[in-house]
C-alpha cells in the first residue's frame, strides 16, 4: 500500500499561476544577461554564456521552489480480498461441554486444513481477542493461551475493521462462544462493518450443572452503626433439588448465612442480607455459596464488594422550580436514608417560595445541592447564582435534573463554568428516549448498581427536550440515549470533578417512570441510582489534593493493575511535573510503581501482580522533593471470574450476527463448508483502488541543493575569470 505502482497520469500544481512564474523567470533571465553585458576584465563570449546560463537556471529554480510546486501522481492498484480471522482467547473457552473442553476444539480447528483454506486466493489477517484485540502473524495451536480475563467482541470487531478498512476487507471470521462480558452488544458492531461476518460457534448452549453467584446490590458507602440492605442473586442449573448455603463474610469473619432450597431446572433466587458496619474505613464483604457435587466449576461460587464506611450524617438541599413527580421521587428516596437530612425549597408559579427562600448560608453549609427544573425563568437566576457560588467557593457538589420548562439559556449563563456539557442548541420540543449505560460507566461508583446491561433497555423511556448537548473535555459520560433501537452519542447522564467539588447532571427527566416499572428489579432502579449518586457526590475524602486509585476494585488473575492519579496544588490547580510513587503490599511482599504524567494533573501506570488475594496500596506525590499529599486504599486480585458467570454458548447472538451481516453460521465441529461459503460471497473479490500520491517538490532538499550548486559553480568560474 505504501509503494506506488505504474502511474497512469501526473500533473503539476503551483501555489500561484504559471503565467506569473514564467514572467518572473523571464525577468530573472533578463537580469542575468544584463549583469554580464560588460565585465572587467573582459571575458570570452563562451564564458559569458556559461555564467548567464548558470545564474538564470539558479534563479529560475529558486523561483520555481518559491511557488511551492506539487507533483500529483495518480494511478491504480489491484487489492486482493482480505479476510480478518478473530479467535476468542478468553477464559470462558476453558469450559467443558460433554467432557470436551472448548479450548481443545479451538486448537484442533486452527490446526485443521479447513482453517488453512479459509481465505483461498485472498489475504488473511489473524487476531486473538479477549478484552483487547491482538494482531498475530501466524496463529498456531500453541499461540492460544485462553487467559483473557474478559471478552469484548464489539471492540474486537471495530479494531479489526480499523486495521483493515483500507486493505479491501471483504469478510470477517469470528470464532467464539459468543459470551461477551464487557463492551456493547456485538450485534451492532458487526452490522456496522458492512462486510459479512462468518461465525464459527464454539461450545454448547445447554445450561451446565452449576451454582453461580451473580450480582451484588448494595450501597457503595455506608455509615457506622447504620444498617444497609445487601441483595445477592444465586442461579442454579441442572440440580434435581436439595439446598445451597449462601454466606456473607467481612474479611474472614462470618456475618451470617441463608439456606436456599433449589428447584429442578434453571432458576434464579434472590438472597437478602443486612449489613451494619461497626467502624469506619473500607470494608470488604464476600459472599460464597458452598459447592455441591457435580458442579461445572467453583470459580463462580463467590462475589466480593467493597463498602466505604463513613461516620457523620449529610445535609442535602433540594431546590425545585415547581412541584413535580421527579421532586417527589428524589425527596422520597433521600428520606429512606436515615443518614441524610433533607432541606426542601420549592418555588411557586409566581416566583415566590412555598416555605421560605433559600439563603446563601443554607447552600454554603450543604453537603450536596440538587437542582430540579431550575431555572424555569429569569427570576430563578439569583438562586441559581447562589448555588453556583456555593459550588465554586465552598466546593459543595451539585446535581442537576432538568424539566420541560428549564431555561437552558439562563442555565448556560449562570452555570457556564460548572456544567459537564455544552448546550449546543436549546429547543422546547419533547421526545421519549431510552437510557443506555456507556462503556466508561462499567466501574463507575454511580453506576455500580449491579444492574445487568440488558435490564436498562427494559426500563420505561425518559423525557428529553430536543435540546442538543455535547460532553465537555474532562467530563465522563455515564449514559447516552437510544431511540428506536439506535444508539446515539448524545449524553443523558454526565459527571465532572471541579477542584474540590463535583457535578452530576442529567439531560433527561421523568425519572419517576423508572420506579413504576416493578417488573424490573422491583422498581428499585431509582433507589440504587440515587443512593450511589448522593454518596459519590458527598464522599468527603474526594477533595484531597492527591487522589490515587486503581482502575477498579476487583481484578481477575492475569489482568494488569492500572493505577490513576490526580494531583493538585494548594489552589487546586493541576500539577503536571510531580513524581507520583505507588507502593503495593500483600503479606510482607511489596512492589513499587512510578506513575507517568498524562497532562492536566493526571498520572497513570500499570503493574503485573502474579498472586491472587487482597492488596493494600499507598501513594505519595512529590514536587521538587516536597510532599504534596498522600492517598491509600485496597483492591483484590483473582476474585472476579466474570468469564464464568455465564457458561453457555450464546447461540442466539451468534446466529443473529451471521444472518444480519450476510455471513455463514457453522459450528466448530462442522466447519468444512466454511471456506467455500467465504470465497463464493459476492463481496469476496479483488478490487481496483485509485492511488493518489502528492510529492511536494518545494520540500525536497536536493532541489534546493541544486540551486546552491549552480550558484557555487558560477562563483567559482567568476573567480577563475578574475571577476571577484
Amino acid at each position: 500500500m505504501n509503494s506506488i505502482p505504474a502511474m497512469a497520469s501526473f500533473s503539476l500544481s503551483l501555489a500561484e499561476s504559471v503565467a506569473l512564474l514564467l514572467l518572473l523567470i523571464a525577468v530573472a533571465t533578463a537580469f542575468s544577461v544584463w549583469t554580464y553585458r560588460s565585465t572587467v576584465p573582459e571575458i570570452s563570449a563562451r564564458r559569458r554564456a556559461v555564467l548567464v546560463t548558470l545564474r538564470s537556471l539558479a534563479l529560475a529554480l529558486l523561483l520555481f521552489l518559491l511557488f511551492e510546486p506539487v507533483l500529483n501522481l495518480k494511478g491504480s492498484d489491484v487489492l486482493p480480498p482480505r479476510l480478518a480471522v478473530l479467535l476468542d482467547d478468553s477464559r470462558s473457552l476453558l469450559v467443558e461441554d460433554a467432557g470436551q473442553a472448548r479450548s481443545a476444539q479451538m486448537r484442533d480447528f486452527v490446526s485443521s486444513s479447513v482453517y488453512d483454506k479459509l481465505e483461498g486466493d485472498g489475504e488473511r489477517a489473524e487476531y486473538l481477542f479477549s478484552g483487547k484485540l491482538f494482531p498475530m502473524k501466524d496463529v498456531t495451536a500453541d499461540s492460544l493461551r485462553f487467559n483473557g480475563a474478559e471478552t469484548d467482541i464489539s471492540a474486537a470487531l471495530e479494531a479489526a475493521w480499523k486495521d483493515n478498512a483500507r486493505k479491501n476487507l471483504a469478510g470477517v471470521v469470528l470464532v467464539t462462544d459468543g459470551v461477551f462480558t464487557t463492551g456493547k452488544n456485538p450485534l451492532y458492531a458487526a452490522q456496522s462493518l458492512g462486510v459479512p461476518v462468518h461465525v464459527v460457534a464454539v461450545g454448547d448452549s445447554a445450561e451446565k450443572k452449576d451454582l453461580i453467584l451473580g450480582r451484588v446490590l448494595t450501597n457503595t458507602i455506608a455509615y457506622v452503626e447504620s444498617s444497609i440492605p445487601v441483595d445477592v442473586s444465586l442461579r442454579s442449573a441442572g440440580f434435581e433439588g436439595g439446598s445451597a448455603r449462601v454466606s456473607m463474610l467481612e474479611g474472614n469473619r462470618s456475618l451470617g448465612s441463608v439456606q436456599v432450597a433449589l428447584r429442578p431446572g434453571t432458576h434464579e433466587y434472590p438472597v437478602s442480607f443486612s449489613y451494619t458496619p461497626s467502624g469506619e474505613g473500607v470494608k470488604k464483604l464476600t459472599f460464597r455459596v458452598d459447592p455441591l457435587p457435580g458442579e461445572l466449576t467453583n470459580k463462580n461460587n463467590s462475589r466480593t464488594t467493597f463498602i466505604k464506611v463513613l461516620k457523620s450524617r449529610m445535609k442535602v438541599v433540594l431546590l425545585a422550580s415547581a412541584p413535580s413527580p421527579d421532586v417527589s421521587l428524589v425527596q422520597r428516596e433521600l428520606r429512606k436514608d436515615n443518614n441524610i437530612e433533607t432541606a426542601l425549597f420549592v418555588q411557586k408559579a409566581s416566583g415566590a417560595w412555598y416555605d421560605k427562600r433559600p439563603t446563601q448560608e443554607d447552600l454554603n453549609t450543604a453537603d450536596c445541592i440538587i437542582l430540579i427544573g431550575l431555572p424555569s425563568g429569569g427570576e430563578d437566576a439569583a438562586v441559581l447564582r447562589q448555588a453556583a457560588d456555593a459550588a465554586e467557593k465552598k466546593g459543595v457538589p451539585l446535581m442537576h435534573i432538568p424539566s420541560r420548562t428549564t431555561d437552558f439559556a439562563v442555565l448556560r449563563q449562570v452555570l457556564e463554568t460548572l456544567l459537564p456539557y455544552d448546550i449546543v442548541q436549546p429547543r422546547k420540543d419533547e421526545a421519549e428516549v431510552f437510557f443506555e449505560p456507556s462503556q466508561a460507566a462499567q466501574n463507575n461508583p454511580v453506576m455500580t448498581t449491579g444492574i445487568p446491561g440488558e435490564v436498562w433497555g427494559k426500563l420505561p423511556p425518559l423525557f428529553k427536550t430536543e435540546t442538543s448537548f455535547k460532553a465537555r473535555a474532562g467530563a465522563q459520560v455515564l449514559g447516552t440515549l437510544s431511540l428506536n433501537n439506535i444508539s446515539f452519542n448524545e449524553p443523558l447522564l454526565l459527571q465532572r470533578r471541579l477542584n474540590r467539588g463535583k457535578v452530576l447532571a442529567w439531560t433527561a427527566y421523568g425519572l419517576w417512570r423508572w420506579q413504576l416499572s416493578h417488573d424490573v428489579l422491583g422498581g428499585r432502579v431509582p433507589e440504587m441510582l440515587f443512593s450511589n449518586s448522593i454518596r459519590w457526590l458527598t464522599t468527603r475524602d474526594d477533595d484531597k489534593r492527591v487522589r490515587i486509585r486503581p482502575a477498579k476494585e476487583f481484578f481477575d488473575s492475569g489482568e494488569e493493575i492500572e493505577f490513576m492519579a490526580q494531583v493538585y496544588n494548594e489552589s487546586y490547580e493541576p500539577v503536571d511535573n510531580a513524581v507520583v510513587n505507588v507502593s503495593v503490599r500483600r503479606e510482607g511482599e511489596e512492589r513499587e510503581l512510578v506513575l507517568t504524567g498524562l497532562g492536566s494533573g493526571r498520572y497513570a501506570g500499570t503493574l503485573d501482580l502474579g498472586r491472587e488475594g487482597d492488596y493494600e496500596y499507598a501513594g505519595t506525590a512529590l514536587l521538587d522533593g516536597k510532599e504534596l499529599g498522600k492517598d491509600n486504599g485496597r483492591f483484590s486480585v483473582g476474585e472476579l471470574n466474570i468469564e464464568f458467570q455465564d457458561t453457555r454458548m450464546n447461540n442466539a447472538l451468534l446466529r443473529q450476527i451471521a444472518a444480519s451481516t450476510g455471513g455463514r453460521y457453522v459450528t466448530i465441529s462442522d466447519a468444512s463448508g466454511l471456506p467455500a461459503a467465504i470465497q463464493k460471497h459476492e463481496l469476496y473479490a479483488a478490487t481496483e483502488q485509485t492511488v493518489v500520491s502528492d510529492i511536494q517538490l518545494w520540500n525536497l532538499i536536493w532541489l534546493l541543493s541544486a540551486a546552491v550548486l549552480l550558484f557555487a559553480i558560477e562563483w567559482y568560474l567568476r573567480k577563475q575569470s578574475g571577476l571577484i
